[in-house]
């Protein structure tokens, strides 16, 4: 899957409904490096966060070696 068209997805995925969410998703390439990373926020639950994660990893060219948390980020300011 191309980039643009997994962080579409991931947009789309974090627009369900007009309530903002609250959980921010970060996806590590490399699960043992953290420093190099992608944040989708916006979630309105931990379980589309999840979803979504998990649909990203796949996505990437050696989803063994990578990895993703969800982290309850609060409601926009």
């Amino acid at each position: 899957m191309r980039p643009l068209a997994l962080l579409f997805l991931l947009a789309l995925a974090a627009c369900n409904g007009d309530k903002p969410g609250e959980w921010s998703l970060f996806v590590y390439a490399d699960a043992a490096d953290h420093q190099k990373w992608q944040r989708t926020d916006r979630f309105q639950s931990e379980g589309m966060c999840r979803q979504a994660g998990e649909e990203a990893v796949a996505a990437l060219p050696d989803p063994a070696r990578a990895g993703f948390e969800c982290r309850r980020t609060g409601p926009p300011a």
